[in-house]
């Protein structure tokens, strides 16, 4: 019995090569797409919208919330949420974004928003700034970060085209039980000046919006200062300008418009009684 040998012919041999050759072509062109998606990714931004951003974030937020984060007292998860919806109803946000807040533990006087409308409240800082309108103008800056899109477009590249391939798919969500270190980076994000100054001109405006003045605005730069020094901050805000700086800023930007810098109001009894009962 003779070996059956195969002979290719001329016919067969080009198109296999045909097939080798658009084979070849095709992981080279998706390893380009890849490298200019990753490259440009945050120039992206305005083909993602928030139901999107959203989508693929609110899993993995709601798991490190839930598993790595203590929640603040109930009257202060209420009380920052319907103050930060109130501040929210004046500031001319698009329909499709949705903001949540989370009033967590923590000594430290700060609040961070994330992807999807997201925004944290450490209950250090509501005891530090000790009057609503102060909480409110953070509160206010945070929601003016998700209106500009600060979050996504402040993502790393790997982060970001993971959300843009999620958009683009219809996908959502994330494997949350094991990205709790990319879960922190998507919370921590840091921004550009220009990207903190225009959330404080944007905040500014709402605080004289809601109370009729500009009370308060410039309080809680003043508190980081006393505790930090202008130029001694956290980790988190070392790509921000500088404390005075932005306080001048804000001043001129009163001037400018002609607002007041009325009296701030307390904290409600119960904010008080509340705070108190966790020192």
């Amino acid at each position: 019995m003779t070996d059956y040998v195969h002979r290719v012919s001329d016919d067969e041999a080009r198109r296999i090569q045909r097939f080798l050759y658009g084979v070849a072509i095709g992981t080279v062109a998706f390893v380009v797409l890849i490298i200019v998606a990753v490259a440009t990714a945050r120039t992206w931004v305005t083909v993602i919208g928030h139901d999107a951003e959203r989508r693929f974030i609110a899993p993995h937020v709601e798991w490190v919330n839930e598993h790595l984060l203590d929640p603040g007292a109930p009257v202060l998860q209420e009380y920052v949420e319907d103050l930060g919806r109130e501040i929210a109803a004046g500031m001319d946000l698009p329909p499709d974004l949705r903001l949540d807040f989370f009033v967590i533990e923590g000594s430290s006087g700060n609040a961070f928003a994330t992807l999807g409308g997201y925004i944290f409240v450490l209950d250090g800082l509501v005891r530090e700034l000790d009057d609503e309108n102060s909480l409110a103008m953070v509160l206010a800056h945070e929601i003016a970060h998700a209106k500009n899109r600060d979050p996504l477009s402040g993502a790393s590249r790997g982060i970001l085209l993971q959300v843009m391939i999620s958009a683009l798919s219809g996908s959502g969500g994330i494997d949350v039980a094991a990205s709790t270190e990319t879960g922190f980076e998507m919370l921590l994000n840091t921004y550009s000046r220009a990207q903190e100054q225009a959330a404080d001109r944007i905040a500014l405006e709402a605080l004289q919006d809601h109370y009729g003045h500009v009370g308060g605005a410039t309080t809680v730069f003043e508190t980081l200062a006393a505790v930090h020094g202008d130029s001694e901050l956290p980790e988190i805000f070392s790509s921000h300008p500088h404390l005075s700086d932005r306080i001048a800023a804000l001043h001129q930007v009163t001037a400018e418009r002609g607002w007041s810098s009325g009296a701030t109001d307390p904290y409600p009894a119960e904010v008080l009684e509340a705070l108190s009962s966790r020192l």
